[in-house]
């Protein structure tokens, strides 16, 4: 390549959101602690991830949280987000956010949500991303779905039993 090249590829390069390498500190850029949901009182899918919606942290008081749902159940019709093994991993893109977040939520019992291996679910990772992050929100998933693929880190979630063993247990 030479030298004028590089210049016409800087002109047309995009500089790619920042995202933490690091499990740690992934988990800390995502979710913070009013975020995380020991114990969700919902029963059914609806209700499970309107609860999951309000935990959301956001900065912006006059996010309309109903819009959220609104985008987070349309995806969900389009295909369950339970990935299996007691997991699921609903997730959307909205405009009423900007950046990518993220909220927790553990069950004390398993929950019927359509997984992909017919199980029930227990573990609920919330990924709501605005349209200026869609590549931050799939590595999101991604980074979540390797967490959580590993059996001893889904084990710690589902004993924990505050906001601190999750935290916890996502480390590893």
């Amino acid at each position: 390549m030479k030298r004028g090249d590089l210049r016409v590829a800087a002109l047309f390069s995009f500089p790619r959101p920042t995202f933490p390498r690091t499990i740690p500190s992934m988990v800390a850029a995502l979710l913070r602690p009013e975020s995380i949901v020991v114990f969700i009182e919902g029963e059914t899918k609806e209700a499970i991830l309107t609860e999951l919606v309000d935990a959301l942290a956001l900065d912006d008081a006059h996010t309309n949280r109903k819009a959220i749902l609104t985008a987070v159940l349309e995806r969900e019709s389009v295909m369950s987000t339970g990935i299996g093994r007691g997991v699921a991993v609903p997730h959307a893109r909205t405009s009423e956010v900007t950046g990518v977040h993220a909220a927790l939520g553990i069950t004390r019992e398993p929950v019927a949500f359509d997984a992909v291996d017919g199980k029930p679910v227990r573990i609920f990772i919330l990924i709501v991303a605005g349209p200026d992050a869609a590549d931050a929100h799939l590595r999101a998933l991604s980074r979540i779905s390797g967490i959580l693929n590993r059996e001893e880190q889904r084990e710690a979630l589902e004993n924990a039993t505050t906001v601190a063993d999750v935290l916890t247990a996502l480390e590893g």
